[in-house]
């Protein structure tokens, strides 16, 4: 409000003449010029070190002259550093264009302070300055908290996280008194006798407080508010994270002592090691529990909270008594879906964090294996009530769509990867969840010919797979890799195929983890682009999961035990004769000379070449157990003002290297909603974008009619895509004509 009171009188007076007189004889209300500078006033100073009365007196003739004569027509404003009775010419200026006295600024202050909220101010005038000067750009309601006494002229919340960001820039602007009251502050924060010292010296001491609390939880109120602010401010938190990064960290600190909410990678590491030595101490472990919990659910600071704790917590704290309950062996799929499925993700994210810490991450493992195995002996309990529904899923989904549909088919798609798509769709979209239960063995030569084909043979190459899925479903088909798919594809009927996860994970094995969330935000980012892009339905569907061994001695691989002529692959054998052999599932899956398949009733891996860990082809309800997901729209409740591309013809064969494209709106709106569309326009040239046009407002029977480049391109693919929405609204294809441009000759 300072600067209102102030703006308010200096306006009010020179409204009349032009002219104001500032009188200031102690120089204490220099801090509110700059608000005069800010507008178009020409401020007229007079020098406060002038002491003899004719240089005063000539100083004052001289800037009399001036605002009569050079400045004729301007606002001006005289800003005088001495008194009202020593002044000469400018003397009889303080009644004829009117004078804000201000050479008691406090009074001048406490009139303003009680005609805007009725307190009487007790501040002696030096408090009462400094808070006129923290005052500008405040309101009414703060200086009521100040008068009151409800708060602080000078809010350490607000102030310490710019003094943080840059210490010397922040109190070299700042006024001298406001300065000294900060750091007086500053210092008291810290319990400390004030002392001069440098901006960065006291930032740091600052900081290193808020962070040694942190360590020794023993941080005081204010100081640990301020650092909740500091973890989440957008602006000011890359600046904490420098601080962190050069702290010295105890290693004596107790992780289990620091106060929850601590951004230290390190102590959180520590905690983890610490857990995995005291997973069979129940006491122990319930206790460290209840202090994670704490940290995971605090929401305070989210960016230093590693998520991995979230995933130790659900392995730790899952219960498998629902187990026995199961009945049956669509039970037991309901089981994996709804309860277990999220713990396959939690220790394949241990791993992806953990991986190569081997003493910390074999506890967990064995943790993890405890419920697996009681998973593995009730779902081979019912193993005679398994049969697979993948044989020729894509032919009959086909055969009786209808247009505009998607159907994205990974290869190695575990079901918990596909639901946690969905569940970062779900709010977005439609989603329906189903099972698909893979055939044996559950690798992709013999899953990808069951869901194209469907026939009870192996069709090797995946293009003559493709091509029988024409042929048996009767439709026109796009095949596409996922990664290829882009604005401005329009078919009917598409199948993307998605083979990062299975060809990764067969590279690098247990080494392609840490890659799994970008394949994951691929699916998410497309199955967004297809239903962008019109697309009724995407279906998402695999061929087959896979298992993670997790750390593998050579005790733990399985030596077969078959006779006759065998095959050994990581997960299943392939055999021409019939084995008996209770450890083993059979399946009379015939392959080229092999008549039988076996999988081993366990997640181990039999000893054959090559790289474990990573694997598939096994019966495993993590390998066999596969989404069969639906994504769509759901449905508008706002229709939309209808834009087209109208030009269609023209730009099948233009000369020259610049086009037109012509859009056209409806011409009539359907309802209010649709009075208005904003558009884009994004070009295409061999599947890349090279071009985004800027956003046209259309009305209803309004065109626009832009002009775009080839760019070197013979052809180029346009979209129209809804600015808001990103929705595909129309596509056409532009070619450059190839006869000679005789510029109208």
């Amino acid at each position: 409000m300072t600067d209102t009171w102030f703006i308010d009188d200096i306006e009010r007076i020179i409204k009349q003449r032009g002219k104001a007189i500032i009188l200031d004889p102690n120089c204490l209300c220099e801090f509110l010029m700059p608000l005069l500078e800010e507008k178009d006033y020409l401020i007229l100073r007079t020098d406060p070190t002038l002491s003899q009365k004719w240089q005063q007196s000539r100083e004052e003739l001289l800037l009399r002259q001036e605002a009569e004569t050079a400045a004729e027509g301007q606002m001006v404003i005289f800003y005088v550093t001495r008194p009202k009775e020593k002044l000469s010419f400018l003397f009889d200026y303080c009644f004829t264009h009117g004078c804000l006295d201000l050479t008691n600024p406090g009074e001048w202050l406490r009139k303003k302070i009680f005609s805007t909220t009725g307190l009487q101010v007790q501040f002696d005038n030096p408090q009462l300055i400094t808070a006129a000067k923290l005052g500008i750009g405040k309101d009414r309601a703060w200086w009521q908290r100040i008068i009151q006494g409800l708060s602080e002229s000078l809010n350490l919340e607000d102030e310490l996280l710019p003094f943080f960001n840059d210490p010397n820039s922040y109190l070299k602007n700042k006024d001298s008194d406001i300065k000294r009251l900060f750091e007086e502050k500053v210092f008291e924060l810290l319990d400390h006798p004030y002392m001069k010292k440098p901006a960065n010296t006291l930032a740091n001491e600052v900081v290193k407080r808020i962070l040694d609390g942190l360590v020794y939880n023993d941080l005081p109120p204010l100081l640990l508010q301020i650092y909740y602010r500091w973890a989440d401010s957008e602006t000011y938190r890359s600046k904490l994270d420098k601080y962190i990064q050069s702290y010295k960290l105890d290693k004596e600190a107790n992780p289990w002592q620091a106060n929850p909410d601590h951004c230290f990678e390190e102590l959180d590491l520590k905690a983890f090691k610490q857990l995995s030595s005291c997973l069979r101490d129940k006491s122990i472990l319930s206790e460290r529990l209840g202090k994670i919990k704490i940290r995971v659910g605090s929401g305070k600071v989210k960016a230093y909270i590693p998520t991995w704790w979230q995933d130790v917590l659900c392995l730790i704290e899952f219960d498998n008594k629902p187990l026995a309950y199961c009945k049956s062996f669509n039970a037991i799929v309901d089981f994996y879906t709804n309860n277990f499925a999220i713990v396959d993700r939690s220790i394949r994210n241990i791993y992806a964090t953990f991986l190569h810490e081997e003493n910390i991450v074999r506890p967990f493992q064995e943790y993890y294996e405890i419920y697996n195995r009681e998973l593995l002996e009730a779902w081979y309990k019912y193993l005679p009530e398994y049969k697979s529904n993948q044989k020729g899923f894509l032919i009959h989904l086909l055969k009786s769509a209808k247009p505009k549909l998607s159907v994205i088919v990974g290869d190695g798609l575990r079901y918990e990867i596909a639901q946690y798509v969905a569940n970062s769709l779900q709010h977005q979209f439609k989603v329906d969840r189903e099972v698909m239960l893979g055939d044996m063995p559950s690798e992709t030569e013999h899953n990808m010919s069951a869901l194209y084909v469907g026939k009870n043979e192996v069709t090797p190459i995946h293009s003559e797979r493709e091509k029988q899925l024409v042929k048996f479903s009767g439709k026109d088909i796009t095949f596409i890799n996922l990664e290829s798919l882009h604005y401005g594809i329009n078919n009917d009927y598409i199948v993307l195929t998605y083979k990062d996860i299975d060809s990764t994970g067969e590279k690098l094995q247990q080494g392609a983890l840490k890659l799994f969330e970008e394949f994951e935000q691929v699916l998410i980012q497309k199955i967004q682009l297809l239903l962008k892009m019109g697309y009724n339905e995407v279906h998402v569907v695999t061929d087959h999961g896979f298992v993670l061994t997790g750390l593998l001695d050579e005790a733990d691989k399985i030596e077969p035990k078959t006779k006759g002529k065998t095959e050994t692959k990581e997960r299943f054998l392939r055999t021409v004769e019939r084995q008996e052999n209770k450890d083993y599932v059979e399946f009379n899956e015939p392959y080229g000379e092999y008549e039988y398949v076996y999988a081993s009733k366990s997640a181990r891996p039999f000893k054959s070449k090559g790289m474990y860990g990573y694997s598939h082809g096994g019966f495993t309800p993590q390998e066999i157990i596969l989404p069969k997901f639906v994504f769509s729209k759901f449905k508008q409740q706002v229709s939309s003002l209808e834009v087209k591309i109208v030009n269609k013809e023209e730009l099948r064969d233009v000369t020259g290297d610049i086009f037109a494209i012509k859009l056209q709106a409806a011409s009539a709106a359907v309802d209010i909603f649709a009075a208005k569309r904003m558009v884009q326009l994004l070009l295409f040239a061999g599947g890349q974008n090279y071009l985004t046009s800027s956003i046209f407002t259309l009305e209803p029977g309004k065109t626009e009619s832009p002009n775009f480049s080839f760019n070197k391109n013979q052809q180029v693919e346009a979209v129209l895509i809804d600015a808001n929405t990103s929705e595909q609204l129309d596509t056409t294809i532009i070619k450059q004509s190839t006869s000679r441009d005789l510029g109208g000759l």
